[in-house]
């Protein structure tokens, strides 16, 4: 089961469960407008979203055919965001962001872990990163491998170096926009506000 935010994230098919875009609208209501890049922007739903908010968004997913229909969404409502396809466990980004976020995109694993590594990268000192996932309390719900389910501690984990600012569980009231999905209509999620400091170094 592919469950995405609004359009697929990561996959070739831009039909699967819709998700609402409520998480990330309200993550960034007291941010100031900037650059912002979505790691696993699937069609383009939050980054589309920003941008009619006044970001500049960049969007990379490994999805051909999802960038095309984000870039065509962007061209056609005259948007100020670009999307490339690419892999972003390999892809390095060629300017700084004052925004960067990743929303039930990470691949799970070691994968994850390269993820959150080029979004710290990304990050300009002083930006936000925000990262969403399914909680780990969702796997025995879904009937899903739980280590592909981190809790905030795990996400925690992946951005030493920053400044966590929250890290928590959440219930999201009425999050899946499909009635073959009912049952996680009230779906929990790991979520991740960190910001990089001025002074940051590359614990590595």
């Amino acid at each position: 089961m592919s469950i995405v935010t609004g359009a697929p994230s990561s996959c070739d098919d831009p039909g699967n469960v819709m998700v609402r875009d409520v998480v990330i609208a309200r993550a960034v209501e007291n941010l100031t407008l900037g650059a912002a890049l979505d790691l696993g922007c699937g069609i383009g739903s939050h980054a589309l979203m920003l941008a009619r908010l006044g970001w500049r968004v960049t969007g990379v997913d490994i999805s051909s055919h999802a960038i095309r229909i984000a870039n065509a969404a962007a061209e056609d409502q005259n948007l100020p965001a670009r999307f490339i396809a690419d892999d972003t466990t390999t892809w390095e980004p060629d300017q700084h962001y004052d925004l960067v976020y990743s929303t039930y995109a990470l691949p799970g694993g070691a994968d994850s872990h390269k993820v959150i590594r080029t979004a710290i990268r990304a990050l300009r000192p002083g930006g936000t990163l925000i990262a969403v996932e399914w909680d780990h309390s969702m796997a025995e719900r879904w009937g899903l491998d739980p280590d592909d389910f981190p809790s905030p501690s795990d996400l925690a984990s992946m951005v030493p170096g920053l400044i966590i600012e929250v890290s928590e569980s959440r219930t999201i009231r009425h999050m899946i926009q499909d009635d073959a999905y009912r049952d996680g209509d009230d779906a929990s999620i790991a979520y991740l506000r960190a910001r990089k400091p001025d002074d940051y170094q590359d614990p590595k």
